[in-house]
């Protein structure tokens, strides 16, 4: 309960922080729309959908605008709140179903069998640091019999890979106190426990087969992974440079697509996306 209530809080103070973290720089950009790619050719009219730690709501808006049929659910009501705004700002009020505050690992107000879509995307299940395999099976339980699940998750080598490329990042006072920065800790076992220096809750960075292995017990089949951001992982600066030129943006957003979804590349991406079927 506490792991719950420290994410909690988190997120109703980073408030419009969220709503923004997709859309802020040409480098979030990339990311947003490798998640939409990932996604889309689930995104039928009329599919029910359940965007599970939707935070501000920034991919249930996408999601309405497909005229899916959409359900937000979230830890955090400040979140939700302003999820609501920007829906009916957007003027797709008509295609939500529900707006509900509640916890991944326990929906128990949700019905089973109820979703043909069921997404988590961002990185829910690393915040719920202990109760993950709860999540995962409740995202099973949820889905309809032969419905998708979509996630996306920190990783463990993925974070460490993105720090590298941040140029407003002391990388080598990172690198040169592992100890202090707990390396060892989280390459090893994934945990990222709560650290003086690191403004985020407590979480789980998983490794790909860790995942991918977590959602084979839960009973999902047919799994898929990939990459977000790829090539460009951790490299805002350069992200930013590309951008100023339409060519060049235009091309790097084709090489992203075109290297996604490799397994080979998985590791390294600041996300970790996963698809399964139920």
């Amino acid at each position: 309960m506490k792991d719950i209530n420290n994410v909690k809080d988190f997120y109703n103070q980073y408030a419009e922080k969220e709503w923004i973290r997709l859309d802020r720089s040409p480098y979030d950009r990339i990311n947003f729309h490798l998640h939409m790619d990932f996604i889309s050719d689930s995104l039928k009219e009329n599919a029910k959908v359940l965007d599970a730690g939707c935070g501000a709501g920034r991919f249930s808006i996408e999601f309405a605008r497909r005229k899916c049929k959409v359900s937000l659910y979230d830890i955090s009501e400040t979140q939700l709140q302003i999820a609501r705004d920007k829906i009916s700002e957007a003027g797709l009020t008509d295609q939500i179903e529900m707006i509900q505050v509640g916890d991944i690992s326990q929906m128990d107000t949700m019905e089973d069998n109820t979703y043909d879509v069921t997404v988590c995307y961002g990185s829910p299940l690393n915040y719920m640091y202990s109760n993950y395999r709860e999540g995962i099976k409740e995202l099973h339980r949820v889905t309809k019999p032969g419905g998708k699940v979509y996630v996306s998750v920190n990783t463990r080598f993925g974070v460490i890979h993105s720090l590298i490329g941040r140029s407003n990042f002391d990388i080598t006072d990172f690198l040169g106190r592992p100890d202090y920065w707990m390396i060892d800790q989280v390459v090893n076992t994934g945990n990222l426990s709560t650290h003086a220096d690191v403004k985020h809750p407590p979480r789980h960075l998983f490794d790909s087969q860790e995942l991918r292995n977590l959602f084979e017990e839960a009973g999902f089949t047919d799994i898929c992974m990939a990459s977000s951001p790829c090539l460009t992982s951790g490299l805002y600066d350069k992200a930013d440079v590309i951008s100023s030129n339409e060519k060049a943006w235009q091309t790097i957003i084709d090489l992203e697509l075109k290297v996604y979804k490799k397994e080979t590349a998985v590791e390294l991406g600041e996300f970790l996306l996963l698809s399964a079927s139920k």
